[in-house]
Order: C-alpha cells, then structure tokens, then sequence
C-alpha cells in the first residue's frame, strides 16, 4: 500500500498537473505491477519528478534528490515520506547509492533522469551509467519515459505537459559485467531515442 502522505501528495499535484497544464500520459499501462522498476526520463525542470510519480499513481515512485534539500527543516520532513532521499551532487555517494539500490531489493520503483542533469532545450542528451549500473546488479526492470513541455514552464506560462511511456524491459546478461552497463546504457539511450522521435 502506497504511503497515505504520498496518496495525498499525488492527489493534489496531478490535479495542479490537469487544470493548468493540460496534464496526458499516455502508456501508463507498461509500468509492472510489481518487482523493481527503474524509471528513466529525460530532465527539463524541477518539476519533473512530480510529473513522473502523477504519471504513475499505480505505484510509488521513490527519487534521489540534492542533499541541500534536506537541510531545509519542512523538507526534511516530509520528503523521507514521499520516498526520497538524499544524494550529493557533483561527488561519489555510498550513502546514496545503498538507498538506492535498497528501494530495488525491495522490489520498489526508482525514478532516475540519466542525462545527469536539467536541460532545456528540448533535446536528448547523452546518458550516464548509474540507471544501467542498477539495472545490472538488481535485475530490475527499465521503464522508458519521455516528458514534452516542461521545458517551457515559466513563471506565469503554463505550457501543457504530456508524457510519453514505452515498454518495460530488462538488460541482456553480459560477461563482463562492465560490458553489460555500456551496452545497457546505450540499450536506455536507444530506447528513449525511439521514444522520442515517435512522440514529436
């Protein structure tokens, strides 16, 4: 059972989402409803992570998110609520990256933006490996998303936002297992390519 704090932070976002932004999702069916799942989307704005757990209400999707976040005393409480954790940026992060392979074990959904960081350009952009990386040591399964329109979001325009999701696959076993997070990272990379053209 999803978290009632989560339940009601989606609630009240993904009608924010509707009302001013138009809010689609389309391929909301391809998430499996149960096993460890990562989630992986391109990244135009702090408002993404909210668009991905309102594109997926059937589950709860945990994130990483900036250290200094939690600094904050209202965050610091309710974000460990929303499934989110701490990560710091810009340096190798044990911590971060047991809680993250931790909500896999435990058969959750993990959301991750592989590009690394915001771009708003309204492009693709190339990935980084931790999304494959995790994939191969835990198994799970790779859920592709493309979201359109945040990149437009400004103060007082509200662009409408729809969000693309492909099927759910999981990486080809490869020996060694440096070998299978490159070609798994490219495997993503193709993917939300395809995604992409096809959704513009």
């Amino acid at each position: 059972m999803t978290p009632l704090l989560y339940e009601i932070a989606a609630y009240i976002l993904s009608f924010y989402l509707k009302v001013f932004h138009r809010f689609q999702v389309y391929g909301a069916h391809h998430l499996p409803k149960n096993g460890p799942v990562i989630v992986v989307s391109n990244h135009a704005n702090f408002i993404d992570p909210i668009v991905v757990g309102c594109s997926l209400r059937q589950r709860q999707v945990c994130f990483m998110a900036k250290e200094e976040l939690f600094r904050i005393p209202i965050f610091r409480s309710l974000l460990p609520g929303l499934g989110t954790f701490p990560v710091r940026r810009g340096r190798s992060d044990r911590t971060a990256i047991r809680a993250a392979f931790e909500v896999l074990k435990q058969g959750k959904v993990l959301g991750m933006f592989p590009e690394g960081t915001r771009y708003r350009d309204g492009q693709l952009h190339p990935l980084r490996q931790g999304a494959s990386l995790l994939a191969a040591e835990t198994g799970a399964s790779i859920l592709p998303m493309i979201i359109r329109g945040t990149q437009k979001l400004k103060l007082f325009h509200f662009p409408q936002i729809k969000v693309y999701i492909g099927e759910a696959f999981t990486l080809a076993t490869v020996e060694p297992k440096k070998e299978m997070v490159l070609r798994g990272t490219a495997e993503i990379y193709t993917r939300l390519r395809a995604l992409w053209e096809n959704t513009k």
